[in-house]
């Protein structure tokens, strides 16, 4: 008994300092890799800040209302500092799935990879968000303005209405782009522009009952004086 156990649990040990062997070098390379990498996305991120504060991508931003969209995401920090702390996780995350990959283990190989294919739809997905809020922005105050010339009621309610219609049509679509429960993003896109539209048609019909009965009187009236103008030159 004490021999077929002793050798069942030296093979063990021996089979454990062998993998142990094996994954220490792996394990000081992905430590190496991930360092350079932290290295060199902090000189890239303040290589780029640099580069865009004497561009001055900061007064860009305030002019497109790029700052504004940061603003109310409560993101503080300056556009060219968001920009270079982006690109410092982008490059730190490369070089950290690079490392792990240097470990050599099966389900961390396959995570990456799944990571890596997944990677271009979450800058998609941020793409989309971004210009959807740039675009509501500008079209809302595009709205706001054209209201507030043509001296119609709730000009501020307008504008908020387009800029929340813009802002869920790009929600739905990076989520869509992230795949995330696509059947039911579409749908409950498709509901709560139906409501909105309906809301908006209810409101103008109820509210406008009294414009629209001039409107229409006043087309019935001069068609009407033009008939016998028309008969008289015949």
């Amino acid at each position: 008994m004490d021999g077929p156990f002793t050798d069942a649990v030296m093979t063990t040990l021996e089979k454990f300092y062998e993998g142990l062997e094996q994954f220490l070098p792996n394990l000081l390379a992905a430590l190496v890799i991930i360092a350079i990498g932290w290295l060199v996305a902090w000189v890239l991120k303040r290589l780029i800040r640099r580069a865009l504060v004497l561009a001055r991508f900061d007064q860009f931003c305030d002019t497109t209302g790029a700052s504004q969209v940061l603003a109310r995401a409560d993101i503080r920090a300056a556009p060219s500092e968001c920009a270079g702390r982006f690109a410092f996780w982008i490059v730190f995350i490369s070089f950290l799935m690079i490392g792990l990959s240097a470990l050599n283990v099966g389900v961390i190989d396959r995570l990456i990879a799944e990571f890596f294919m997944y990677l271009p739809k979450i800058f998609a997905a941020l793409l989309i968000l971004f210009v959807g809020f740039l675009i509501g922005n500008f079209l809302s105050r595009a709205a706001l303005l054209a209201a507030v010339n043509a001296n119609m009621p709730s000009p501020r309610a307008i504008s908020l209405v387009v800029k929340f219609l813009i802002a869920i049509l790009a929600f739905a679509m990076a989520l869509e782009q992230l795949e995330i429960a696509t059947s039911i993003v579409t749908a409950a896109f498709i509901i709560a522009f139906g409501a909105v539209m309906l809301g908006l048609a209810l409101a103008f019909g109820l509210g406008g009952r009294d414009v629209a009965r001039r409107v229409l009187e006043k087309q019935f009236l001069e068609k009407k004086e033009q008939e016998p103008d028309e008969f008289s030159h015949i």
